[in-house]
């Protein structure tokens, strides 16, 4: 089992170590402990703090009602859940698709999207793309936005995404733009979970740590802080984090004319309340 720091925990989060401590202290987030005493974090840890960080901002709960909320959910293997998997479910049940034929087309198994679509298996960013490309949607119309004005999305208000190995997208642009703007972290060793290819360009700006992307014919390129990389529409890529310490990028991807319409038309996109937008 591969372990986190508290520092790389904090920085996915977007919290300072010592908000991990407090909450370690109130009994939200209690994490493994080495021989030596040094704090431990697993994915679940690391997906709990999401759930905690995302009740706080959202509704400026205290740690009591946090727990009332959280409670059923264990301190130290808190919410599994990924991603918003419940909202590739509806996704797919509004376009029409049966578990059988988004499973044939993403080349999964129905068993494994079944899994996956209850918050029992994690996913990739290579899969979400997948599934967001097969449903004919944007990838962030299956993330909730908590946005309300029509232009600004505030700090606490970005929608998030949690990937397997801890990679945290945010989206920072609002439904029916046409880019996708986000905010990508990549713990050190993890990766975008095999190669995959977008229908517009995709830029992407290192503002910390180093991304190593691998193109087509095994090119590697290393893209460093203050470095950024184009890759053209339907260049297949992949990446990850070769570094020691988390990466964290600008991430923006063009978006085809209409590409919003196939996700309202199917009442896709998802509001704070949990209703279509």
């Amino acid at each position: 089992m591969m372990y986190r720091t508290i520092g790389e925990v904090a920085a996915a989060v977007g919290v300072s170590p010592q908000t991990l401590r407090v909450w370690e202290s109130q009994g939200l987030l209690v994490p493994d402990r080495s021989s030596g005493g040094q704090r431990r974090y697993t994915d679940d840890h690391l997906a709990r703090a999401m759930r905690i960080a995302d009740l706080r901002r959202r509704h400026g709960w205290n740690p009591a009602a946090i727990r009332t909320s959280l409670a059923g959910e264990p301190a130290a293997e808190g919410g599994r859940r990924q991603w918003d998997n419940g909202s590739i479910r509806n996704a797919r049940r509004a376009s029409g698709l049966t578990l059988k034929e988004l499973a044939g087309m993403i080349g999964v198994s129905s068993a494994y999207l079944g899994a996956l679509e209850r918050g029992d298996s994690g996913v990739s960013t290579r899969l979400i793309m997948r599934i967001a490309d097969a449903l004919l949607v944007p990838p962030s119309a299956l993330a909730t936005f908590r946005a309300r004005d029509t232009m600004v999305v505030r700090q606490d208000e970005r929608a998030r995404g949690l990937f397997e190995g801890g990679v945290v997208w945010e989206e920072l642009t609002l439904p029916g733009s046409g880019m996708e703007c986000s905010l990508l972290t990549v713990p050190p060793g993890e990766a975008s979970g095999g190669a995959y290819a977008r229908p517009g360009e995709s830029f992407a700006f290192v503002m910390s740590g180093r991304l190593r992307f691998v193109l087509p014919g095994d090119e590697e390129v290393i893209v460093a802080e203050g470095d950024s990389i184009t890759l053209p529409s339907h260049t297949s890529f992949a990446w990850d984090n070769p570094g020691s310490e988390p990466a964290r990028a600008l991430w923006v991807e063009q978006l085809g004319v209409g590409a919003w319409e196939q996700a309202r038309a199917a009442n896709i996109v998802r509001s704070p309340d949990g209703a279509g937008s």
